[in-house]
C-alpha cells in the first residue's frame, strides 16, 4: 500500500504533493483544489493566495510520516514505533 503524509481537505484522497495553505491548516492536492481553497478564504485567484503568502506547494517523501499517514481514499493510519 503507497503511503501518504497528508490527505487533501477539497477531495478527502490522500497526497504526497500539493498547497499547504495556513500554517497547514489546509491541504489541496492539485490546482483546482487549491483554486477551491483559495476561494474559501475569500481570495479572487491562487496567485493573489500565493502572494499574499497563504499558501505554497511542496512535496513530502515516506521519510516525511512521523505520527500518521493515509492511504490513496484518505484513511488515516498510525505509525507504528518499533520499542527495544
Amino acid at each position: 500500500m503507497e503511503k501518504f503524509a497528508r490527505k487533501c481537505d477539497v477531495t478527502g484522497r490522500g497526497m504526497n504533493e500539493g498547497y499547504v495553505f495556513g500554517c497547514g491548516e489546509m491541504y489541496a492536492s492539485d490546482k483546482e483544489s487549491a483554486i477551491k481553497l483559495a476561494d474559501k478564504y475569500g481570495y479572487d485567484s491562487l496567485g493573489d493566495a500565493y502572494d499574499d503568502d497563504l499558501c505554497y506547494y511542496t512535496e513530502w517523501e515516506e521519510c516525511d510520516i512521523d505520527e500518521c499517514y493515509y492511504d490513496e481514499e484518505g484513511n488515516e493510519y498510525e505509525v507504528e514505533l518499533i520499542k527495544n
